[in-house]
């Protein structure tokens, strides 16, 4: 079942003194697993900490809004202190900047903006930042410093959301994404990578769609994170089960670090067979971390044949494919391959794919398309380049000539394989038209390209 998070809520609002148990409880019937309460000025504070102690799954986070920038001085910076040395608060915020409003002076606002990031930074506390009508200027401030966190209820450009990213701030998207004329932001949410966006609802502002014009509340997140799953042409499960990985990475939470050997993502069923590589990438995932939408694919061991059939469904014809791949070179554990799938045929696979780097027959020294033949339906190949200075520049193979062997791999592949597709990462100096022509062009494949830094 999939689970929901609420990154920025504001249940220690008068809006929710009524009602707050039953808006607590609506909120976890509709399966909303977290919620950071989030405390915006003095008044509220001890209110968000009451609500997050009394309350499981709720956190909270506290700051100077900068609606309320001229309030500050030492003794609120005293509190605030106090405050975030509480096991529950998680992050200093909601802090930044507001030229739409303009509340509180500009120049007060980034006065008051810089002192709270001090904190922050002494801290090492991930900060929850407001910004409306000010991108340029806090884009500034926040490039000088050493910071992670939330760009919370976001309503920037696209451009703007991939610089915060680059900074290793991730996207919190609210309610108004459901919005008809949300085109843009829209877009971002499209376009950006699942890794790095969040839910909220700001509530009790900003309620979507179909609750429009009523009083928000957590369990309406439910609703952002769908109109997520249908910009991005994912499953709602993909998607949920991304974004709480992405909570709890932001939050300082303990993930769950069981690797998965049998996961699914869409309607794909994938098998984790390896972590080694014959490749060291300058794009993989693993720089960063083990997860691929969600599922934590690190291995303390490489699984046997019995360890990946106590995992994987005794029917498998639901699924559109059976994928050999894990955070690694499947093909480094071929005869684990072969032995799996006359199991999966016998189980009902309708599709047997392998993704592989295609150096399997420059390790094997032997035709690797010929002999895997009867054993896949379709093979994968990440060819990255169309010459070899930028496939070694981006791929670091461990062999010599290893881009002249992977061109052959291809060609092998299409004499014995029913389906051959090459793809390509979207890395920021990679000239991908170059690389889509050579590949349907020249060695006469299909051609995916594959989302910079959004794996699965």
């Amino acid at each position: 079942m999939a689970e929901f998070v609420d990154v920025h809520t504001h249940l220690e609002m008068p809006e929710f003194e009524k009602d707050l148990e039953e808006t607590i409880k609506r909120a976890k019937d509709s399966s909303v697993t977290f919620i950071c309460t989030v405390g915006t000025e003095p008044r509220y504070w001890d209110r968000a900490k009451e609500i997050a102690t009394n309350h499981k799954n709720i956190y909270f986070s506290i700051g100077l809004h900068p609606h309320e920038a001229t309030q500050y001085d030492k003794n609120i910076e005293k509190s605030l202190l106090n405050y975030l040395s509480e096991d529950k608060c998680l992050m200093l915020g909601e802090i930044g900047l507001d030229f739409f409003k303009n509340y509180s002076p500009k120049e007060k606002q980034i006065a008051v903006f810089q002192k709270q990031l001090d904190i922050a930074e002494e801290l090492n506390k991930p900060v929850m930042i407001h910004i409306r009508e000010a991108h340029k200027e806090a884009k500034e401030i926040l490039k000088k410093r050493d910071l992670s966190g939330i760009i919370h209820c976001f309503s920037g450009t696209l451009e703007d959301a991939k610089f915060y990213i680059d900074l290793g701030y991730f996207i919190s998207i609210p309610g108004t994404v459901t919005f008809k004329k949300a085109a843009n932001l829209a877009e971002v949410v499209k376009t950006i990578p699942l890794d790095y966006i969040l839910t909220e609802t700001d509530a009790p502002f900003l309620a979507p769609e179909p609750y429009r014009g009523k009083r928000n509340e957590p369990a309406f997140v439910v609703q952002v994170t769908k109109k997520i799953s249908e910009l991005k042409n994912l499953p709602l499960e993909d998607v949920a089960r991304t974004i709480k990985i992405n909570t709890e990475k932001i939050f300082g939470l303990n993930s769950e670090k069981k690797a998965k050997l049998v996961y699914k993502i869409r309607n794909s069923l994938y098998i984790n067979l390896t972590n080694r590589c014959s490749n060291r990438c300058v794009f993989c995932g693993k720089n960063r971390d083990f997860f691929v939408k969600g599922h934590y694919l690190k291995l303390d061991y490489e699984p046997s044949y019995e360890d990946i059939l106590k995992e994987t469904p005794d029917d498998l014809s639901s699924y559109d494919e059976v994928v050999f791949c894990g955070y690694g070179e499947p093909t480094l554990r071929l005869d684990i391959i072969k032995s799996l799938s006359g199991e999966f045929r016998k189980r009902g696979a309708k599709k047997i794919r392998l993704n592989t780097d295609g150096l399997a027959s420059l390790r094997e020294k032997r035709n690797m398309p010929f002999e895997l033949k009867d054993f896949i339906d379709s093979v994968s190949i990440s060819l990255n380049a169309a010459d070899e200075e930028t496939y070694n520049r981006l791929c670091k193979p461990g062999f010599p000539q290893a881009f002249s062997e992977l061109i052959k791999f291809i060609e092998e592949s299409k004499k014995y394989i029913k389906e051959v597709v090459v793809s390509a990462v979207a890395v920021p100096e990679l000239d991908v038209e170059r690389v889509k022509d050579f590949a349907e062009n020249t060695l006469k494949v299909r051609f995916r390209l594959r989302p910079y830094n959004d794996l699965g």
